[in-house]
């Protein structure tokens, strides 16, 4: 497996690792309607135009994993995303040291959400740490994290 950077043409086959990826997500937290699982090829396409996208490409040549960031008050981490049938492997973990060695910054943040425990225990064993939470709609918390470098 290898990380490179993802292109334009890898727009659609990303989304699609987006809905894989995010709908264990949307089950656990019993809510269908989460900006990932609800995301058009046009959302897709603008989210890459703005953030730097990496992608983990398999031996057969199948994404299997991806992240995106951005510069915006420190490193922004924008989506993280394992296929489900390779999470646990490392994969986001390595995606998300390849992205933090390109934008070296003292200051890295991310919003998840609040009760999905799985991706809050992944980023505090990476040092991130909560610092807001709010209700983005009914039944639905978000969280800010960040790393202080």
């Amino acid at each position: 497996m290898k990380i490179e950077l993802a292109t334009r043409n890898d727009v659609p086959e990303l989304l699609e690792l987006q809905f894989k990826a995010f709908a264990p997500v949307a089950q656990k937290l019993q809510f269908a309607g989460i900006p990932q699982m609800t995301a058009t090829i046009d959302d897709a396409y603008a989210h890459f135009d703005s953030h730097t996208t990496l992608k983990m490409m398999s031996d057969d040549g199948r994404i299997v994993g991806s992240v995106s960031g951005k510069m915006d008050g420190g490193l922004y981490i924008g989506r993280l995303m394992v296929s489900p049938d390779c999470q646990r492997q490392g994969i986001g973990r390595k995606l998300l040291h390849q992205l933090e060695s390109m934008f070296p910054s003292t200051r890295e943040w991310l919003c998840s959400y609040r009760d999905d425990d799985v991706t809050c225990g992944f980023y505090s064993s990476e040092g991130f740490r909560k610092y807001d939470d709010y209700l983005v709609c009914e039944g639905l918390w978000a969280i800010h994290m960040e790393k202080i470098l």
